[in-house]
């Protein structure tokens, strides 16, 4: 019965990537399009199939799908015990996966992989409405846009129901909304959809939605040269209004807090990383193992597990085509004043960079698992590889990739 089940979804949500227009509108002809649905579930699947077998009692993927018939049982029978654990800020946030499983449950007769595939289709949107950005904001360059599909790191961690998916989901849809508004003009609606996207975001995972304002900021600011003098003041006014706050005091303390909820976890992963103590130079004594950590981690051959090392191959891949971008450009542009009109520099480049460093500075800053490091920091590879990437467009060999594209996966993009 599953396996006929499974089935007929597949090919339901099949159909709707093919008819489905927010999806016609990324120009990947039908063929790729089912191809890269059909890579993500794959994906999705083998990640649930190496979490059975090699992660620690399974991994998170099977505890929360297990969790989550408890918890359909107190929806459906002890209502009172289910509020007890869903009530306050931090449970309700915590419980969001699970909470997806209690949903999907009555679809798929409690079964992990039908979850899976079911759970692929709003998760692929999110990287199609990622895609569509991407392409528009970087123009004549399919191989950057296809990253944000493709990646591995992508595919591997936004495939199975976890948070990165979830977050890289809702990043996509946030993301093209506020293109949108740019592109076409404000409208109410795109207004709603954006703040209902960054309001689900701070439900998931608040770190990553502060993260985005600082980012979102730049790209404003570089974008809408008449509003800039009013996006200052703004940002003036709410720097000030941030650092007499008492949360920002604190804010040493709070990040100790959450370092110590992962530094008493046990893990064959675990790299080194000095304990903060609450105060703001214990922040900055560990900034260089931070860096180390959330930027370079696993290096090849650590991190505990086989599969570590082709994470520690796509990072030094990334890292390669980072530095080779930055020669290249500097060889090809000595006058720095000219580098402005390259993409990397551009508002939505400076956007990219702002996020994916601050992001896997923080990542450093807390987490002392390569396994975990590798998890949180999936999101964020896309916006550190792709401005660079771009860069590199003109180059015989990105020339010749970007062509091969445009002929076999696109119409006209």
């Amino acid at each position: 019965m599953e396996v006929l089940l499974l089935l007929l979804y597949g090919i339901l949500l099949g159909y709707a990537v093919v008819k489905m227009k927010f999806i016609r509108r990324s120009r990947i002809r039908t063929m790729p399009l089912l191809f890269l649905f059909g890579l993500h579930v794959a994906a999705g699947f083998l990640h649930t199939l190496i979490a059975w077998y090699y992660y620690p009692e399974h991994g998170d993927i099977w505890m929360y799908f297990q969790f989550s018939s408890i918890q359909t049982y107190r929806l459906f029978n002890d209502f009172d015990l289910f509020w007890k654990f869903n009530s306050d800020w931090d449970s309700f946030s915590h419980n969001a996966v699970i909470l997806i499983h209690v949903l999907l449950d009555p679809l798929s007769r409690n079964n992990l992989y039908i979850n899976t595939l079911l759970f692929s289709f709003p998760v692929f949107l999110g990287a199609i409405a990622l895609f569509r950005t991407f392409r528009h904001r970087f123009p004549d360059d399919p191989l950057a846009a296809f990253s944000v599909i493709v990646l591995p790191s992508i595919l591997f961690w936004t495939s199975c129901i976890h948070r990165e998916a979830v977050l890289y989901m809702l990043i996509g849809f946030l993301l093209h909304n506020i293109h949108r508004l740019l592109y076409n003009g404000f409208t109410w609606k795109r207004t709603i959809y954006s703040v209902v996207f960054f309001l689900l975001i701070v439900w998931i995972r608040t770190a990553a939605a502060i993260l985005l304002l600082p980012a979102i900021f730049c790209w404003l600011f570089g974008e809408r040269p008449r509003l800039r003098r009013s996006l200052a003041l703004f940002g003036v006014i709410a720097t000030i209004s941030l650092l007499l706050t008492p949360n920002f005091q604190h804010l040493p303390a709070t990040i100790a807090r959450h370092q110590h909820e992962f530094l008493v976890l046990q893990g064959n992963s675990r790299v080194p990383l000095p304990a903060l103590n609450g105060s703001w130079g214990s922040l900055f004594r560990i900034l260089p193992i931070a860096i180390k950590n959330g930027f370079f981690e696993p290096l090849p051959g650590s991190g505990g597990q086989p599969i570590y090392i082709l994470f520690s191959l796509e990072l030094l891949l990334i890292w390669g085509t980072v530095v080779f971008a930055l020669v290249h450009n500097y060889r090809n542009r000595r006058n720095l004043g000219r580098l402005t009109k390259d993409a990397i520099l551009s508002p939505f480049g400076w956007f990219c960079l702002l996020f994916a460093i601050s992001g896997m500075l923080i990542i450093g800053v807390m987490i002392p698992f390569a396994g975990a490091i590798v998890r949180y920091r999936s999101i964020y590879l896309p916006f550190l590889l792709v401005p660079f990437l771009h860069s590199l467009r003109t180059l015989p060999l990105f020339q010749a990739l970007n062509h091969r594209l445009y002929k076999y996966l696109s119409h006209r993009l």
